[in-house]
């Protein structure tokens, strides 16, 4: 892939594997814009990468239009979306509330769906396109105290599979990627910090294998990968 010529929106582009993706990317040469929530971190990230941000709140539709509306006025038609944005809520069921069961699904299922349909028909009507949907290994098995996080980790898997199956005849690829714990990441309980541990997966690793995705043929495409930490 010469990524000189390909312009990439990303969501949750402020910290871990987002922020790491965003930094590859630029020095790959690509087009990137991205969003965060937090406008001083937005700003902190957009002076040290010099790319282009907007701050919106993808738990709802409003943010979502906010940053397609952005991603148009910036780049026009992209190549590649990648839904990264995600939040954690861990505690055991009785403690969940209805709230925290929608906050976590609206951002981590729907906005990534709401952002997929807005793409689609420009990826469909050129006949090319790439969507990453990052879930969470928790997906795949579920975890004690996740039954919100790791159920919406589930539903965003099968959006995968599913959307997969009705775009890849148009040359559309999706590819799912879920990491396990990550170090260098806000991804912890209620978006704290996971400090950094280089002996066990870090956000660059997972950029790496994000990138790794996007460069095969276009003729081929992983529609699941699953990464470890090799030391647990």
């Amino acid at each position: 892939m010469m990524w000189s010529s390909k312009k990439v929106a990303l969501t949750g582009g402020t910290s871990g594997i987002g922020k790491a993706t965003l930094k590859v990317l630029i020095e790959l040469g690509a087009e990137v814009v991205f969003c965060g929530k937090e406008e001083g971190q937005v700003k902190a990230v957009m002076d040290e990468t010099k790319s282009k941000g907007a701050c919106v709140d993808l738990s709802q539709q409003e943010g979502i239009d906010q940053f397609y509306q952005f991603i148009k006025e910036e780049l026009g038609e992209i190549d590649v979306l990648i839904n990264n944005a995600g939040f954690v809520v861990v505690a055991p069921l009785e403690e969940l509330s209805r709230q925290d069961f929608e906050l976590m699904y609206n951002i981590n299922v729907i906005a990534p769906a709401m952002l997929v349909k807005k793409v689609l028909p420009n990826f469909r009507q050129r006949k090319i396109g790439d969507i990453v949907n990052i879930g969470a290994t928790g997906g795949s098995y579920g975890f004690e105290k996740g039954a919100a996080y790791a159920s919406s980790k589930a539903a965003l898997l099968n959006f995968s599979q599913t959307l997969m199956k009705e775009v890849r005849k148009d040359n559309i690829r999706v590819f799912h990627i879920d990491p396990s714990w990550t170090t260098g990441t806000n991804n912890n309980n209620k978006g704290t910090e996971i400090p950094l541990d280089t002996s066990r997966l870090t956000a660059s690793d997972m950029a790496q294998v994000i990138i790794s995705q996007l460069e095969l043929p276009r003729r081929a495409f992983i529609p699941q990968v699953s990464v470890w930490s090799t030391n647990p």
